[in-house]
């Protein structure tokens, strides 16, 4: 069996000739034609060849693209893109800061905030959902569910906030909630981002209640180089006796496409995994799918049969919100047909396919176009498809129990008062577990959460869908 990334390397050897082909058969340009500059001729050309030959939905792509005249690669792409049921797709020309980002490492202030706007105001505000261990916001002293007010004594805009996540220093001003007002708290906190790994197992810990053993698990992205680390505490789970999981992916976009296999191994029943069936199966674009079957090549991903920290569990419970993406929904997905997956929270983002992350080379050993090395594309290759047929979930995979992710009102990851793990709780131990109540608070009427809707589309185009700024739009 081919891995993805195995297969995904070999999407990119397949291609080294047409990006060749369509890069350099125009050098100069017809007399009469626009005058494109030829690094722009040519990152137009790297994202046509791949859109046109490797991407899930080429059969959707419109007529009359021509990768020659258009004078923004960004804006080429979006005209290629399938907006019906993709929004994921992106380029960037910072190839290596989205290389770090997929294996968790970036210059950063180490906390996940999400901006809301006041009204119909000009004026933003953020609120932390997540901070990092040992990152320069632990440090500084946030923690999850504190409100940014100020920026370096300013009001939050739409022309600084991107600061919060990409400025080098920053001193921000919290706020606290009275009803439906938001007033300065009068505490500030200075910060300087460092480049660092963002360890994606946030928080577990073993809870207790009527002697139940239930191990949680607060898991933020889908990163390869967590593998150890997930070892570390799933065999922490099964040397204490844990009988019951609460996987926490309220807040996790996804990531590498070898971990929901490896996660999902844990939990899954112990003659599944140890046969090895199947988790999974991609489903690539018509000529792909006739290439690898030709090929004879197996297109299915299976457990992880040699894990060792395997729970043998039955059932597992997930938390969920819009936040809930990808590797994610793969994981809920995969485990479907063997265990009973038991969701609380919110409908997750509704992310059903896998990307690749791929780069203009120009030979068949992986030597970069060096004038655009430093772009990348990350294009959509494949759905997902459990082993019963699940798939195409566009509106996200329902919650089995609706319960509202107050961040106005958050307590940290793992207190039995936070509403959602206390749900879970009350269904394990079968006594309803107090809960922190829901704050009341009406400031953006049916939020969920959201990075505002325009200002995710400017990132998408500025900046590409990376891993920190992959927040679910409101719905």
């Amino acid at each position: 069996m081919k891995t993805f990334i195995q297969r995904s390397v070999r999407l990119a050897a397949l291609l080294i000739s047409t990006v060749c082909i369509l890069s350099c058969s125009k050098e100069k340009n017809p007399e009469g034609d626009n005058k494109i500059p030829e690094n722009i001729r040519r990152v137009n050309a790297f994202i046509a060849a791949y859109m046109y030959d490797g991407y899930l939905w080429n059969g959707k792509i419109p007529a009359g693209i021509d990768p020659q005249r258009e004078e923004v690669p960004r804006d080429m792409l979006d005209k290629m893109i399938y907006k019906e049921l993709d929004r994921w797709t992106y380029v960037t020309d910072d190839a290596a800061a989205a290389m770090n980002d997929f294996q968790g490492i970036s210059t950063t202030f180490g906390y996940s905030p999400v901006f809301l706007r006041f009204g119909n105001s000009s004026s933003l505000y953020a609120i932390i959902r997540y901070v990092t261990a040992g990152s320069p916001a632990e440090k500084a002293g946030l923690k999850r569910g504190d409100i940014l007010l100020t920026l370096d004594g300013t009001d939050i805009t739409e022309s600084n906030y991107l600061t919060l996540i990409y400025g080098r220093t920053v001193t921000v001003g919290l706020g606290t909630v009275a009803g439906n007002v938001i007033s300065p708290s009068g505490k500030t906190y200075t910060m300087t981002s460092v480049e660092m790994y963002e360890d994606p197992v946030n928080t577990y810990t073993i809870i207790d209640p009527a002697g139940a053993r239930v191990g949680y698990l607060a898991y933020t992205g889908y990163l390869k180089e967590s593998h150890a680390k997930l070892d570390e505490v799933f065999t922490y789970f099964k040397n204490n006796g844990v009988k019951e999981v609460v996987l926490d992916l309220r807040y996790n976009p996804g990531g590498n496409a070898e971990t929901p296999p490896y996660l999902a191994s844990f939990l899954a029943p112990a003659a599944d995994v140890k046969a090895g069936n199947v988790f999974l199966k991609e489903v690539w674009n018509t000529k792909y799918m006739e290439y690898y079957k030709q090929k004879g090549e197996d297109m299915n991903v299976y457990f992880n049969k040699n894990n060792v920290a395997n729970l043998n569990l039955n059932r597992v419970f997930v938390l969920t919100t819009g936040g809930t993406a990808s590797a994610s929904e793969a994981t809920i997905s995969g485990l479907m047909p063997y265990m009973q997956v038991i969701k609380i929270g919110a409908p997750t983002h509704g992310k059903y396919c896998g990307a690749a992350l791929l780069q203009p080379v120009v030979d068949n050993k992986g030597t970069l176009d060096p004038m655009i090395k430093n772009w990348l594309l990350s294009m959509v290759i494949y759905r997902f498809v459990n082993k019963d047929g699940f798939t195409d979930f566009k509106d996200g995979i329902a919650p089995d129990y609706n319960v509202e992710d107050d961040l106005f009102d958050a307590y940290p990851f793992g207190d039995i008062r936070d509403p959602l793990l206390a749900k879970a709780l009350s269904i394990i131990t079968g006594v309803e577990q107090t809960s922190g109540k829901t704050s009341g608070t009406t400031l953006q009427a049916g939020r969920d959460y959201i990075l505002l809707p325009e200002l995710t589309d400017k990132l998408r185009k500025d900046y590409g869908n990376t891993r920190q700024l992959f927040i679910e739009l409101n719905k």
